[in-house]
């Protein structure tokens, strides 16, 4: 764990995000405080009630379930029996409302993540959360030759209980006993020419530095020719009761940058973002991202992230014209979702050391 003197950019313009546990498969990652997910003990029963007879009155009417919100993201862990499907950003408050924006896959023992970076076109996904059969790009052999393909996952005449996507593989059932409708398995041809599966944008990966030193909480990516890590940190922490035993549990975003001309060897550590740990059962923490500070990292050394016709131009010293455009990048999508498998990765491996230790502990009382 890494001590800052300053770590809070006390006067710039930065971004706050609540990661709640809304379901065991899936997180919502939104700008929205919500009073019943912040109480240690979460949600009362009246107030979960409250909440799906919401939710139900909103699907009668022919609403979305939740309330769009484009500011937010979402990750999604779809389940399918015998597979190990990847998890999915999207950047939206739903599944169903918003665009699937990257695909996690998970290496072994936390060593390595490997992100998929989607096209933006509709259908990539199908209702499961993955990409159907016609999008598959091989055999595990093609998969491994090339990152930029996808896995694509056949619809099953079959499913178990609490996989994903219940009506979509009734629909695809009764389009084959019935005959009529489009077999998502099946490839479809123009001209002779078979449909083309999509591929990822980009790759990015996320690796675990130093799995063996002092410095074991740090994760390394790179994304436009910049070096991103995120690592621990002692400078930020939970203030409620019961907070110092988070203490090892919070996180920070930095890059390093070359130095002056008279200092070229030296590496300037700029901080990005911080993570804050939660007590609250329901919600793991809180993301924060200095965005004037990545705004001007994007304006200096990796302008062409932006996905804009025009650079905005800003007045009076003003950052926060750009901020926006930037907000919707791939880079800030690459940052929540290294984030999320950082957190993923460090709640695992701590668990794992606890049950080790308490296994040690039973062993040697019981020697």
């Amino acid at each position: 764990m890494e001590d800052d003197l300053e770590l809070r950019p006390s006067t710039e313009v930065k971004s706050i995000f609540h990661i709640y546990e809304k379901h065991k498969c899936h997180k919502s990652i939104t700008p929205i405080l919500d009073p019943t997910l912040e109480r240690r003990s979460g949600p009362t029963i009246k107030e979960q009630k409250a909440t799906r007879k919401e939710k139900r009155e909103r699907q009668d009417a022919g609403l979305p379930s939740v309330e769009p919100d484009d500011n937010a993201f979402f990750l999604h862990r779809p389940y399918l029996a015998f597979h190990v499907p990847p998890r999915v950003l999207y950047t939206g408050s739903s599944k169903h409302t918003a665009q699937p924006a990257i695909l996690i896959h998970e290496g072994c023992f936390w060593t390595e993540y490997k992100l998929q970076l989607l096209p933006s076109i509709t259908g990539i996904l199908d209702p499961r959360g993955v990409a159907p059969w016609r999008h598959n790009g091989g055999d595990k052999k093609a998969l491994k030759h090339d990152d930029h393909k996808l896995k694509g996952y056949k619809v099953r005449p079959w499913r178990l209980w609490g996989e994903a996507g219940k009506d979509y593989v009734r629909s695809v059932k009764n389009i084959r006993k019935t005959g009529e409708g489009q077999d998502p398995d099946v490839i479809t041809t123009t001209n002779g020419k078979s449909e083309e599966p999509a591929t990822a944008d980009e790759v990015v990966y996320l690796r675990w530095k130093n799995p063996l030193s002092r410095h074991t909480r740090c994760y390394q990516f790179q994304y436009a020719g910049i070096e991103f890590f995120w690592k621990g940190t002692g400078s930020v922490k939970e203030s409620r009761t019961c907070g110092v035993l988070l203490r090892f549990n919070h996180l920070k975003l930095v890059t390093r940058l070359r130095g002056t001309e008279e200092k070229k060897e030296e590496r300037i550590e700029v901080c990005l973002g911080v993570y804050t740990s939660s007590v609250a059962s329901s919600k793991n923490g809180t993301l924060e991202f200095f965005d004037a500070v990545i705004l001007r990292l994007v304006d200096d050394h990796a302008l062409d992230v932006l996905a804009r016709s025009e650079h905005a131009e800003k007045e009076d010293g003003q950052e926060s014209a750009g901020i926006p455009q930037m907000k919707k990048s791939r880079l800030y999508q690459v940052f929540v979702a290294t984030a999320m498998c950082m957190i993923k990765s460090e709640k695992e491996k701590r668990h794992t050391l606890l049950d080790l230790l308490v296994n040690v502990a039973e062993g040697g009382a019981g020697g």
